[in-house]
């Protein structure tokens, strides 16, 4: 008897030693990540079957070090947008059956029904097989050739006719939008049905949920999310959080002259005030791994059928990597297996520019969020890829 309890000590504590040994070197790829200047500080939310096993904060805001990263600190979460709010949006209502993924986008929007995209089917949008093309720096539109902004679309007070709030001295013509989504109309299209990752498409999301619900975007997801389970997820952060709870992202040298701290990072959705389909969310590491909940099997979120349909491959046996708003593992022999090879092919997930990522894995169930802001001071630093910062981590996770 004594000697059944002495050897079940013994494996508790091996298992400890081992859990805690992992930790240390999660701990110490994350703090030497910093230290090369990968970014100045992070979050890391991980959930392993039942249990969340880290939910931990690294470094500062920025490489001053004043002011060190908490957990319910929130980072702009870029194109994590296109899924979190976005892709689960247009979810639930295909989960209703309001929405068909063989409807053509021209159907809610008439006007693409006098351009290229007449055709363009909601599943080639989130499916990124569209041939739209995958960006329009609208940023560059709005200056003169002396590098000045045009006094006719932007202004350095708010009135009437300029309340689109694009930083503390920057205010876009209330009317700007409606040139860019003629911008997007006439852009050209690319070969369809073949893979070109696009955000475009998410820039007609907002207008799409108010056609099909009567709730603007920004309430929409959350009532049908985030009030749910009191995420901590939101669209124009200074709303709601102080300045010294938002990190900030890049200084802005294009047009808006300065650091990015509390507006969105994206150009183009700072034309949208903000709130746009394809970033503008904000968040910490806790509240997207709570909202990524609603995937988990146990959920009544979403259908299973649902769930499936959304995170598999959209095209089996092909070399487009995608799912239907969510990225898929995929092999490639310039860039060999991203995001790690260790990674089931039912796993599923998103990166943003700003440098972050969640991906989730239902075989090994496991969660990883990981948060930064990689871009600060500048995009122009892109260690963060160099050091293949995911990828390691991964790797230490995936052994859990």
């Amino acid at each position: 008897m004594r000697f059944k309890i002495l050897l079940l000590l013994i494996l508790f504590v091996s298992k400890v030693q081992s859990q805690t040994s992992k930790s240390d070197k999660i701990d110490s790829l994350i703090n030497s990540s910093i230290t090369l200047k990968n970014f100045p500080g992070a979050q890391l939310f991980v959930k392993f079957k039942d249990s969340i096993i880290i939910n931990k904060s690294y470094g500062f805001h920025t490489y001053d070090s004043i002011i060190k990263v908490k957990q319910k600190h929130v980072y702009d979460l870029a194109s994590l947008t296109k899924v979190l709010a976005s892709t689960f949006s247009i979810m639930k209502l295909y989960d209703e059956d309001k929405l068909q993924l063989e409807d053509k986008v021209s159907d809610y929007f008439p006007k693409l029904k006098r351009s290229n995209k007449k055709n363009t089917t909601i599943f080639q949008s989130l499916s990124h097989t569209s041939g739209w093309i995958p960006y329009i720096s609208h940023q560059n539109f709005i200056k003169k050739r002396n590098g000045n902004l045009k006094k006719s679309i932007v202004r350095t007070k708010m009135d009437k006719r300029f309340s689109i709030k694009m930083n503390n001295n920057l205010f876009l013509k209330n009317t700007y939008s409606k040139k860019l989504f003629k911008r997007i109309k006439k852009s050209k299209l690319n070969r369809i049905d073949s893979y070109d990752y696009s955000g475009l498409f998410f820039f007609y999301v907002p207008n799409l949920i108010y056609k099909m619900t009567g709730y603007t975007f920004e309430n929409y997801f959350k009532n049908t999310f985030i009030n749910k389970k009191e995420i901590a997820l939101t669209f124009n952060p200074t709303k709601v959080f102080s300045k010294d709870k938002i990190v900030p992202s890049e200084y802005d040298s294009i047009f808006r002259k300065g650091l990015i701290h509390g507006f969105v990072h994206d150009e183009a959705a700072s034309f949208m005030g903000g709130v746009s389909g394809n970033a503008g969310l904000f968040g910490n590491a806790e509240g997207v791994g709570n909202l990524l909940s609603f995937l988990e099997s146990n959920s009544t979120m979403f259908k299973q059928s649902t769930i499936q349909k959304f995170t598999s491959y959209a095209f089996e046996n092909s070399q487009i990597r995608r799912g239907l708003g969510f990225d898929k593992p995929y092999s490639n022999n310039d860039y060999g297996e991203y995001p790690n090879k260790n990674l089931s092919k039912t796993s599923f997930g998103h990166t943003g520019f700003t440098g972050t990522m969640f991906w989730v894995d239902p075989e090994k169930k496991l969660t990883i969020v990981l948060l930064t802001n990689r871009v600060y001071p500048s995009r122009k630093n892109e260690s963060f890829y160099t050091n293949d910062v995911r990828s390691k981590l991964i790797d230490l996770l995936i052994k859990i």
